[in-house]
């Protein structure tokens, strides 16, 4: 329809779509985004602006680069852009209908009961088990010094965090062979994850390299996960685990309880953020500091005075000011979740583009952490950008790696402090030197991962 001003009765101008990257005909951009896709997505915010369209041939994302675009979507406006598309339907096939898909009153019902699982009190009571469990899975670095050979950081921190989040999250540890197997199977269906959205409109049919191995994957993972809620629903005493309290919880304006499935959805919803993520962001922290030799020096210089050679507890957090700011450093610039698709529920404009009703937008995380009319120097690593003085003068979403508004992730303390406490143990205990002289370089997958092995040595320090 066309909209006339009264003044003038003459046509008024539609608003444009965003102007689209380069691509090529049918394919569009696909086969530059799945070999260089980091370096494609800022190559075009830099020819195009803070929005642009970005054509994968089988589907079409409107691209937002800037936290007041992001902010719009996510907090203004959130109620027209909704969890739709090809890479939540994917996603839902690994975490069911759990927080982070969930939209709705079901989305508020669930929030609303496991909310008080984060509070700070519970924190602090898990504070402890999430240092005992590290300095449990510490014989995996201890392997590494005595055999003198470098040490996978992301294997290494995925078994430690995995060992780490099972304890609060299921009351009991995972024997090793099923530590190994759910590693194995999650890196699988979390590199998938990317791929199945961008074939999830082509027919069921059509035999997508890799799809029935996804299906497995999540298959053999469901397992893990409902023998853990059976054994938890058996036990003769309730552990103290999240699994026990949020199987017994009821809901106090229906008095329902969740339902196997729920608890299913839930629990594996946890278990991604808590695991996945946080290994990652130690990952890509420990990468930087090899690195930066001063900037780990002084890491260990805090946690040295804070600490004094014991363990770290929840009041010590506090204290480790330095070593947070190099955790949110180290997540600005590679963050575990990079982008957050949504759904247009019915027309819009953004910064005076069209977004017509059905189009998927995404809030690259990425994007704006790279932003330079966000971030000064963006590609530096400065830890110094977290404190309260500078971030005072930043927008709210500038540093969004837990997503925004109420949508939020719920568990962001806890992966903080789980970090926190991961990395301090560790930096306590070992100075570590990189082997490759440059950083990873990231490859596509629905979390931001380094392409090939972090490769770090090891030095036990002498005041360990």
């Amino acid at each position: 329809m066309a909209i006339y001003s009264t003044e003038h009765m003459t046509p008024l101008a539609q608003p444009m779509l965003p102007p689209r990257a380069p691509g090529l005909p049918f394919v569009g951009a696909l086969p530059m985004f799945m070999r260089r896709p980091f370096d494609f997505l800022r190559e075009a915010r830099e020819r195009n602006g803070d929005i642009f369209t970005l054509d994968l041939g089988v589907t079409r994302w409107v691209i937002l680069n800037h936290p007041q675009q992001a902010d719009y979507v996510l907090r203004e406006h959130s109620q027209n852009y909704r969890k739709g598309s090809g890479l939540w339907d994917t996603i839902r096939q690994l975490m069911g209908n759990g927080l982070v898909v969930s939209e709705g009153d079901f989305w508020l019902r669930q929030r609303r009961m496991i909310q008080p699982q984060f509070h700070r009190k519970r924190l602090a009571g898990l504070a402890d088990a999430m240092a005992s469990a590290t300095v449990e899975s510490m014989q995996i670095w201890e392997a590494s010094t005595q055999s003198a050979r470098p040490c996978d950081a992301l294997a290494s921190f995925s078994a430690v965090t995995m060992r780490v989040i099972t304890r609060p999250l299921f009351g009991q540890g995972l024997g090793e062979d099923v530590i190994e197997r759910v590693s194995e199977r999650m890196a699988f269906v979390m590199d998938y994850l990317i791929a199945g959205a961008l074939t999830s409109s082509l027919p069921d049919w059509l035999p997508i390299p890799g799809a029935r191995r996804f299906r497995q994957a999540i298959q053999e993972l469901d397992q893990v996960v409902f023998q853990i809620i059976a054994e938890e629903r058996c036990a003769p005493t309730p552990s103290d685990s999240m699994l026990a309290m949020l199987l017994h919880m009821v809901d106090a304006d229906t008095g329902e309880r969740m339902t196997d499935a729920q608890l299913h959805d839930e629990v594996m919803t946890f278990f991604v953020a808590g695991y996945e993520t946080t290994s990652l962001a130690l990952t890509w922290t420990v990468d930087f500091l090899t690195h930066e030799p001063a900037v780990m020096a002084r890491v260990q210089d805090e946690i040295d005075n804070v600490l004094g050679g014991r363990l770290p507890t929840f009041a010590d957090l506090a204290g480790l000011d330095y070593t947070r700011m190099v955790l949110q450093e180290s997540m600005r610039l590679c963050s575990p979740s990079w982008l957050l698709p949504r759904t247009a529920i019915a027309d819009d404009e953004i910064d005076g583009f069209a977004i017509p009703a059905g189009t998927t937008v995404v809030s690259l995380t990425y994007g704006i952490h790279h932003n330079p009319s966000v971030w000064e120097d963006p590609e530096r690593f400065d830890p110094e950008r977290f404190s309260d003085e500078r971030m005072a003068q930043q927008h709210k979403l500038a540093w969004m790696p837990f997503g925004a508004g109420q949508r939020q992730c719920i568990g962001r303390d806890f992966a903080i402090m789980e970090a926190q406490i991961i990395l301090a143990i560790l930096m306590q205990r070992y100075t570590l030197t990189g082997v490759a002289a440059q950083l990873a370089a990231p490859k596509l997958s629905a979390t931001f991962k380094p392409k090939g092995a972090v490769l770090v040595n090891l030095t036990p320090r002498s005041n360990t």
